[in-house]
């Protein structure tokens, strides 16, 4: 049985610049209604999603927040998993949008998290190996998850020739990193503001997109108020034939695009939690080009699975310089109050690019 109690990262009320900052604080441990499982997070991403949250450019109201990461069994509930079996939860319920793990629902910065029984009876608990109880994978198997979904879907419509990753954050950067393996010679134009890559107003991006043999494939993860911005920069470079993912979340509404105006939000919704499968991609006719746009919120289980093998692999190095910082609660705490008051993605002396929160659960093996 879980004590009455448990500690968690809990956001305060907004300050006057909308931002929420973090305290670890002693909090009820949730009673559980018939088929909830009861987890205990042992290793948690921080990831783009949660620092928008934080500084108030989302309104996501869960006080706790945190999506990704590897717990311990501690109520099985209706999963049929043992108790202590580690497990990684998909955020996105398929068919309930009710159910966002950290985003409407407190998540997995804490030392204690409630499923709820329709996750539960979605698969959304999903066992994995002992080994994914690290900060590396635990942290990256989401954000991996997603950009192999992205890559699977892109294969099914071409077989591109270069790729565009707009965006440099955790996704992007392992995009960059992911799809060549599996498309050797790719050429890859990574779009950002950190090391190796273009910025967005450098003048010479528009040639460089311009000149990139067909065909292409390019990923949209910017931050949501940049979503727009890159896919018209895309959709109007490059020419010729042009497969999008829009994986970076957007206001809702038509979005003005060489190919006419477009609800592109509404595209990107209409694949959740890794369904429907094959996937669907709306094709628009432009005058460089076809233009073949998809998107997605979420993955599926399996999707989770494949990423969570490929960054335990004996030898493998996905993302290896990605995860920046491994703190504890308080030392998180500490982080995020930092890089939030500062303004600057920096905590210790170091760029913050991916960190992961151990919990007491974590430290323990």
């Amino acid at each position: 049985m879980s004590a009455a109690t448990h500690r968690a990262l809990v956001r305060r009320a907004p300050d006057r610049l909308g931002r929420t900052l973090v305290d670890v604080a002693e909090v009820p441990t949730p009673a559980l209604e018939p088929g909830d499982a009861l987890l205990a997070p042992a290793v948690a991403g921080i990831c783009g999603t949660d620092w928008q949250i934080l500084r108030g450019l989302r309104d996501d109201p869960t006080p706790v927040l945190g999506h990704e990461g590897v717990a311990y069994v501690v109520e099985p509930g209706d999963t049929g998993i043992a108790p202590d079996t580690a497990v990684t939860v998909n955020p996105t319920h398929p068919d309930d949008p009710s159910f966002l793990l950290g985003h409407n629902l407190p998540g997995l910065w804490a030392e204690r998290t409630r499923i709820p029984a329709s996750a539960v009876r979605a698969g959304l608990v999903v066992p994995v190996p002992e080994t994914a109880v690290h900060p590396r994978p635990a942290a990256l198997a989401e954000p991996l998850a997603s950009v192999l979904y992205g890559l699977r879907t892109a294969l099914r419509l071409v077989r591109p020739v270069s790729l565009v990753v707009w965006g440099d954050g955790i996704v992007g950067r392992l995009a960059a990193e992911v799809w060549p393996r599996e498309l050797p010679g790719l050429r890859v134009l990574l779009v950002g503001h950190g090391d190796g890559a273009v910025r967005p107003d450098d003048a010479a991006l528009p040639d460089l997109l311009a000149g990139l043999p067909g065909p292409v494939a390019a990923l949209i993860a910017t931050p949501r108020t940049g979503t727009r911005d890159a896919l018209r920069a895309v959709e109007r470079q490059v020419p010729g034939t042009l497969v999008v993912d829009v994986h970076a979340g957007l206001p809702s509404g038509p979005v003005e695009l060489a190919a006419g105006p477009v609800d592109v939000a509404a595209v990107r919704a209409e694949h959740c939690g890794g369904t429907p499968w094959p996937p669907r991609a709306k094709t628009f006719t432009r005058p460089s080009g076809p233009l073949l746009l998809h998107g997605h919120r979420g993955v599926s289980g399996d999707h989770l699975l494949e990423a969570v093998a490929l960054l335990t692999a004996p030898g493998e190095a996905v993302g290896a310089d990605l995860l920046t910082h491994e703190v504890d609660l308080t030392e998180a705490a500490e982080l995020v109050n930092t890089v939030l008051t500062t303004r600057r993605r920096v905590a210790g002396g170091r760029r913050v690019l991916k960190a992961a929160i151990r919990t007491a659960a974590g430290e323990r093996r």
